[in-house]
């Protein structure tokens, strides 16, 4: 078929991960040689290669990538993706590896005693990027499609407001490891601030979809089915983050029973 048999899959697989490793390698070094954090280099290159810029473009005369270097073909292409399941699949287990290992480097009684702190950080940045973004949007939008009355809670601006607080864990815990900035009171400030950013970020979305799906037929907006929804993620987040605090130390024993490092990373 299009997509042709696993094999094919593999070695198309293979090759991307191959191109994306050099080329991730190659816009750290330029960056860094800048002053730069290296990950700003990956960045700008994987956004140069994706599947949306010169990754995209169709190259009949290599066997496999007529729809280009990333962009998957049709028949395997996932709904809301243009790259193909496998591809998407080892991106994200890449990106829970980075994270688990930036966990591995965070002193917890450090992260604990600066959370608040932090968390009045994250709270204070995604305040000021989402009413800063939805009220860039009521003014613009109605520049760019007249006729429409838009306002602070018109859907259209509430989804730009929530895109303004998107940040990335990763990303920030990525610069702050190369700079051996983890255990440092600034560090895990920093690091606290943006995982409080993230979780409401999440929030913000779920609020933002309510408030799109829960308008009624005045024009009002349904505030407890939004407010239920939300208080369920962040309660959902409260459960998660506790309980991976309390059994850390006994997954933690537990690990050290094997009696190999190899076991344990």
């Amino acid at each position: 078929g299009e997509a042709g048999g696993m094999t094919e899959r593999m070695m198309r697989l293979a090759i991307q991960i191959g191109l994306i490793l050099f080329a991730a390698k190659l816009g750290n070094i330029l960056f860094e040689k800048m002053k730069l954090p290296g990950v700003l280099g990956e960045i700008m290159v994987g956004i140069l290669i994706g599947p949306y810029a010169l990754g995209g473009i169709p190259m009949p005369f290599l066997g496999g990538f007529e729809h280009g270097l990333f962009h998957a073909p049709e028949s395997i292409r996932m709904s809301d993706m243009a790259v193909s399941p496998e591809l998407y699949g080892f991106c994200s287990v890449a990106s829970i590896v980075l994270l688990f290992v930036v966990g591995l480097e965070t002193d917890l009684k450090l992260f604990l005693r600066y959370a608040a702190v932090g968390s009045v950080v994250g709270i204070g940045g995604v305040i000021v990027s989402f009413v800063s973004g939805d009220l860039l949007s009521v003014y613009f939008l109605p520049k760019i499609i007249p006729g429409v009355d838009f306002h602070f809670f018109h859907p259209a601006c509430i989804f730009l407001g929530v895109m303004s607080t998107a940040t990335s864990v990763s990303i920030t815990a990525r610069v702050l490891s190369e700079h051996k900035k983890m255990e440092t009171p600034e560090g895990v400030t920093i690091l606290a601030g943006a995982v409080i950013d993230d979780v409401l970020g999440v929030v913000m979305l779920a609020v933002g979809m309510g408030i799109a799906r829960n308008v009624n037929s005045e024009g009002g907006i349904a505030w407890s089915i939004i407010g239920a929804g939300a208080a369920k993620t962040i309660l959902i987040w409260l459960f998660a983050t506790i309980a991976s605090v309390l059994l850390a130390r006994t997954i933690s024993r537990g690990l050290k029973r094997f009696g190999s490092a190899i076991a344990i990373s």
